[in-house]
């Protein structure tokens, strides 16, 4: 027997005896290994479009989901929105309108998941509320009518939109067209606090898997007339328990920079003193809930933008009824890393601020969050505000649209 055979052996027994000592240690489990890597494995893999990518919020939160995809093109009309997108995942978005896609340039992608996370505005309760009527609302029609024309409709489909939406006719144009290709459809009104975060931002989010075909006569009834919009992350209908200990939101403290000098976020004395017995939303550091942050926080539009952060005096009363007595608590606005990591962002390198339902520790995003530094901080705010909240968006893609890969 050659050298390269004894070699061999040895090896094999080394290997059998250390699975034998770990299968002792761990009461008789069997050892399991990850498959390798190679074309039977392709099939997993999920090539993902972006539309109304804004600056990468689904993108990060397809990461969070799914370790092994890709977003393989992105889509998106906003200038300083898609320079941010581009310099953190070097994917340079196209910025011509979504309307003017067809079906051929959409299959040459060869993508398998839509993301989208269509404009708010005709949907938003204190808007005009013109629906599908809108010509914001025409990238979202457009998509509709797409997904019935393409040779290969995605596997999968994810939304995010404003509360209203679920309301809408443009709602009821979308998931009934899913409906009518074989999807398998699980819709969301929830906010970050279920998640263990502290920002209420409650929104709406649809999963969508492909898993029937076209017009397929053994199902019963339409989506729409007995669909159900979860309020709950974890429903029992699709996990089939409920689960009930939702992780407590951190304190606010645990996501503020260790700020030298707070004067540039210093909230302008005007914008309290003319808004005469406005109950502004003031938090402080120990607080576990702040609100939702909107494109004008930062900005004299103070009414439903965002909470102020207290910085003085945390043992004195609000008096709203005289503004001016708020003038000493040190108000000042979240900076814009700090709402990016209410907004789950990864701007530390690594999502380790927010537990998962389970108890475990989501792994790090592959790109981290840097803003170029040519955007200004009310820039940054907008983008902000027109983003979504990235570790929602993980969550519900890793255990609802996900589930089953």
């Amino acid at each position: 027997m050659d050298i390269v055979s004894v070699a061999f052996r040895i090896s094999c027994a080394t290997f059998e005896l250390g699975v034998e000592m770990w299968r002792s240690a761990h009461g008789g489990l069997e050892m399991t290994f990850q498959k390798p890597e190679g074309p039977e494995r392709l099939e997993n893999r999920i090539r993902a479009l972006e539309f109304f990518s804004g600056i990468g919020g689904l993108h990060y939160g397809l990461e969070y989901a799914h370790p092994r995809s890709e977003v393989v093109a992105a889509f998106d009309i906003n200038e300083h929105a898609n320079l941010c997108y581009h310099h953190n995942f070097g994917l340079k978005p196209t910025q011509t309108g979504i309307q003017t896609l067809t079906p051929k340039a959409v299959d040459k992608l060869q993508a398998n998941c839509w993301l989208m996370s269509p404009p708010c505005q005709p949907y938003t309760q204190g808007g005009k509320q013109l629906d599908d009527k809108d010509p914001r609302a025409e990238g979202l029609l457009h998509l509709i009518e797409l997904l019935g024309l393409v040779q290969t409709p995605p596997e999968f489909v994810f939304v995010e939109n404003v509360p209203n939406f679920e309301l809408s006719r443009s709602r009821k144009l979308m998931v009934d067209k899913l409906d009518e290709l074989g999807y398998e459809i699980h819709e969301f009104l929830v906010t970050p606090l279920q998640f263990g975060i502290a920002n209420d931002r409650r929104r709406y989010y649809l999963t969508a898997r492909r898993v029937g075909l076209a017009n397929d006569s053994s199902r019963e009834g339409k989506y729409s007339e007995h669909a159900t919009i979860h309020t709950t992350p974890w429903p029992k209908s699709i996990f089939g328990k409920t689960m009930e200990n939702a992780p407590q939101p951190r304190m606010l403290s645990e996501y503020l920079e260790d700020l030298d000098d707070t004067t540039l976020y210093k909230v302008p004395d005007v914008y309290i003193t003319k808004r005469h017995k406005f109950r502004f939303d003031i938090v402080n550091p120990s607080d576990r809930r702040c609100s939702c942050f909107t494109k004008a926080y930062g900005s004299h539009h103070v009414i439903g933008s965002g909470s102020f952060l207290q910085t003085d005096k945390f043992e004195k009363p609000h008096n709203f009824d005289d503004p001016t007595d708020l003038l000493d608590l040190g108000l000042r606005f979240f900076t814009p890393t700090e709402v990016a990591r209410l907004h789950a962002f990864p701007v530390d390198g690594e999502a380790n601020i927010h537990q998962f339902l389970d108890g475990g520790v989501p792994a790090a995003s592959r790109h981290k969050l840097i803003f170029p530094p040519n955007l200004t901080t009310i820039q940054k705010w907008r983008l902000l505000g027109n983003s979504l909240n990235c570790r929602v968006v993980g969550v519900l893609m890793r255990d609802v649209l996900f589930k089953m890969r």
